[in-house]
Order: structure tokens, then sequence, then C-alpha cells
């Protein structure tokens, strides 16, 4: 249901981020993962794992050391989980390599790595972090050719990534059809993206609105 409401308003902007395509069923294997990764993207900054102790993947602190583990992970087999390719291209956006950050997710698909909502969202926020906002939405059209469901998290990036590049107008079209069409759930992140935006154009007296309801 939530896929099929997605392909009434997603506008493919452009095909370099698309994914080939997954069986759906193999999504199920990643809900483990899902899990765990809940709290990479809980805020609009990459924030780190609270008091938990850092992995490798988590601790690379310059962007050679990036390359080198990427390289060393692809060679792999099995492959890595998808919370490791994850957790460095957390690392590597928190560095603000946003550039790289996307282009090790291109190379994840391309050699077939698993790639989960949380690692979409991470490649959406790059995006959006460059002002290439059009460039998330088409990744947002590739989260159901994976049968991913996206979560609440893509859709605050790609909010704030409107609001930042002043398309406030296509930001409240955006968040109407999230509540019209049931396609999540806002939570506090998406009605502060809003009011500030809001606020930004002066539309302080609809922004209001947003606080009271």
């Amino acid at each position: 249901m939530i896929i099929s409401h997605l392909r009434a308003f997603i506008k493919f902007k452009g095909d370099s981020f698309l994914l080939p395509s997954q069986n759906p069923l193999s999504s199920s294997r990643f809900s483990l993962h899902a899990t765990l990764l809940a709290s990479l993207l809980h805020s609009n900054s990459f924030s780190n794992n609270g008091d938990r102790p850092l992995s490798r993947y988590q601790k690379v602190t310059n962007l050679d050391d990036a390359f080198n583990l990427f390289d060393e992970m692809t060679q792999r087999r099995p492959l890595p989980s998808v919370v490791h390719f994850t957790q460095l291209l957390n690392a590597v956006a928190k560095m603000n390599h946003f550039s790289s950050s996307l282009h090790f997710f291109k190379q994840m698909s391309v050699i077939g790595a698993p790639v989960n909502e949380y690692s979409i969202s991470i490649a959406i926020k790059c995006c959006c972090q460059m002002s290439r906002t059009n460039d998330g939405f088409a990744l947002l059209a590739s989260c159901f050719r994976r049968a991913v469901v996206p979560n609440v998290f893509i859709f605050n990036t790609l909010l704030d990534g409107l609001v930042v590049e002043n398309r406030i107008a296509e930001a409240e079209r955006l968040f109407k059809k999230l509540i019209k069409q049931k396609i999540c759930e806002p939570n506090v992140v998406t009605y502060s993206t809003m009011i500030k935006g809001l606020c930004k154009f002066g539309n302080n007296d609809i922004a209001i609105g947003f606080v009271r309801s």
C-alpha cells in the first residue's frame, strides 16, 4: 500500500542514482540490521551512536583510510553486512565528504552489496547537503524499486533539503501528501522542519497553526 502511494507522487528526477532491482523477499533479511541501525539517522545531523563502542567502520577519521577500508570490504566473500557498510557511509558523511559517501553508495549497488532504508537515508542526506535534493528524490524512487519502505527520517531529510533550497511550496506539498496519503507518521523533526521553512518565508500564521496542531 505504501509503495503504491509513493508511485502516485514521486517524480523521477534523473537516473544517476537508481539501483538494480532486487527480489522483494530479500529485504526481510535486513530486518535485524535495520533495528541495529535505527539510531544512525534520528536527527538532522550525522550523529554518534551514544556510548556504545565504535566499530572499525565508525572509527575512520580520514578519506584515504575510508577508501582503503571500502576496497577491502568489496573484496570479501561473502560481502560484509549492511550494518558495516552503513557505518562506513555514515562515518564518511560525518567528515563532510558527502560526494565520497555517495560514491561508496553507488559502488555498493554495482557490486550487489546490501542496501536498506538507512544506507539510502545517508545517501539522500548527502545529496541534500550538497543542494542536490532532486537527486535525493531519485534515490527515494530507488526505495520502491528495491521494495524498501522509506522511513520518516528519509522524508524529513528531503523536506529539509527543499527548505534549504528555498523550495518551500514543494516542501508544503510533500508534507501534505505524507499526511493525506498516510505515507509515514510525521514526528517532531518533520513539524520543526516545516515550521522553520514557513517562518523563513514569513508565513508565521501557518507556522503557528503547525505548532497548535
